[in-house]
């Protein structure tokens, strides 16, 4: 017991931040604001797109993935083996199952947040500087790239961490299906030994039961003391 609560690690819930408030819908400026920006980008307008995607990504719940990959490497998703028939074993690994799923699902919501967020914002980002930039279209790709590279690191590290739970989520899901279809090869087997056990005591209680033509036949001879 000392040891489970040695390496037992929980990561701390995940908070979400209040939304940033990037818009006002109520401005009455708010339909003149959005047709001037037709009139082209400018680097100020860039500057602030760069501090709007920056301060939404802000406002997501922080993680770590080191902390996360972790306390996933401590779960027990084995399910009990095909000659375990205690229903006890079964109720305490479907719980575990349950209990991982909802876990990895909620790390999962925070993780694809980071991963959509940065990845629109990269791609946002990245077409405005490829418009203020000057030169050929290669000129253009590479000085857009390098502009939005900061977004690339954490994208990409987002990214790798989601494949990750999207695998060990599919684990859980085929540990499930697997523990269901032995289940139900128990429950089967049960039902055969149930049937054959019916027709043994049938056919037991058949073997012992009275015949009663034997007693009524007429050689059937009384016993009594001086018969030998």
């Amino acid at each position: 017991m000392e040891e489970e609560e040695e390496f037992s690690v929980i990561v701390a819930d995940f908070i979400w931040k209040p939304n940033p408030e990037t818009i006002s819908w109520s401005d009455p400026e708010f339909s003149k604001k959005i047709t001037q920006r037709t009139k082209g980008i400018t680097e100020e307008k860039f500057a602030d797109a760069v501090q709007s995607w920056a301060s939404a990504i802000n406002s997501l719940p922080d993680f770590d993935e080191i902390v996360i990959r972790r306390e996933i490497s401590y779960w027990d998703i084995g399910i009990p083996g095909k000659d375990d028939f205690n229903i006890e074993s079964y109720a305490a690994a479907y719980a575990l199952q349950v209990s991982y799923r909802t876990r990895i699902t909620e790390i999962i919501s925070v993780v694809f947040a980071h991963f959509e967020m940065i990845s629109q914002a990269q791609k946002s980002l990245k077409e405005m500087a490829m418009n203020l930039s000057n030169g050929t279209a290669k000129d253009k790709e590479a000085i857009a790239a390098f502009t939005v590279h900061p977004f690339s690191v954490p994208l990409s590290n987002a990214k790798r961490l989601l494949t990750y739970l999207e695998s060990v989520l599919k684990n859980i899901d085929f540990a499930s299906s697997q523990m269901d279809r032995i289940s139900r090869e128990h429950q089967a087997l049960s039902r055969i030994n149930q049937t054959y056990n019916s027709i043994g005591m049938s056919n037991l209680y058949e073997d012992h039961k009275p015949n009663i033509q034997k007693y009524n036949k007429s050689e059937v001879g009384i016993p009594s003391r001086t018969r030998i």
